[in-house]
């Protein structure tokens, strides 16, 4: 008898538990939900007790951020579909270091499409220096970041990263030693991820790092400290503005 994929939900939304598990029971005969849980601590035992392969996880949960559950696991070896309502830059962070992710209201066919894709992957992808990059990335204390170029992944310091410009569906990477990579995501993906990282949209094309900005020209062109010189779209002129302001 082939072996089910022993499963925990860490929901506290029993409205989302039960949908999320009415949906994996309806659709997959191979996977077999072994408990629930809505509490960090109790998500903590449990994950040691029933020793999960996949887990999906609520990100609030009622006694803290789910995220804490990896600080007393020392090795997952469990994959992680996450569920969440967060919008923008928690949610590019997450996709960006973990398995995948589910927003809320959950979307079935989504969910499904994310579980068959863990099944025919059967990778265990996510493990703690990824859970490690995804909290330092969050938390502010560290901005390496993993590039898909081509064929393989390079990891960048964000702080070295001078400007992004949009290729179509993928962006050019300007760093400050003049090495440029081509990245296989859209500008708006980088964008959202960089969110809080200190980066500016001048315009439709360009994402800049503020660290490198020289001057500001009649709040209308910024020019850079490698002499570049970057128009700012009259839509993002405000923003400039603001930008201004909250650096002065």
């Amino acid at each position: 008898m082939k072996n089910k994929i022993r499963t925990i939900i860490i929901e506290d939304d029993i409205n989302a538990q039960e949908y999320l598990a009415s949906i994996l029971n309806e659709s997959f005969s191979d996977i077999e939900i072994v408990a629930f849980i809505n509490t960090v601590e109790g998500a903590i035992h449990l994950i040691r007790d029933k020793k999960p392969e996949l887990v999906f996880m609520d990100i609030e949960l009622k006694d803290g951020i789910a995220f804490n559950i990896f600080n007393k696991i020392n090795i997952p070896n469990f994959e992680v579909i996450f569920v969440t309502g967060h919008e923008n830059y928690i949610k590019k962070a997450i996709e960006h270091y973990a398995f995948s992710y589910i927003m809320k209201p959950i979307d079935s066919e989504k969910l499904i499409k994310v579980v068959n894709r863990y099944i025919n992957l059967k990778q265990r992808l996510f493990s703690i220096s990824k859970y490690e990059m995804l909290s330092d990335f969050l938390n502010q204390k560290n901005s390496n970041l993993l590039l898909h170029v081509g064929s393989e992944y390079i990891l960048i310091d964000i702080k070295d990263v001078v400007k992004c410009i949009a290729e179509k569906n993928y962006t050019s990477f300007y760093m400050q030693n003049k090495v440029v990579y081509l990245a296989s995501k859209p500008l708006k993906y980088y964008q959202e991820l960089f969110s809080v990282k200190g980066f500016f949209r001048a315009n439709r094309s360009v994402l800049i790092n503020i660290d490198f900005i020289k001057s500001i020209y009649r709040k209308e062109t910024i020019i850079l400290k490698n002499r570049d010189k970057i128009n700012v779209s009259v839509r993002n002129r405000s923003n400039l503005t603001n930008l201004i302001n909250s650096l002065s």
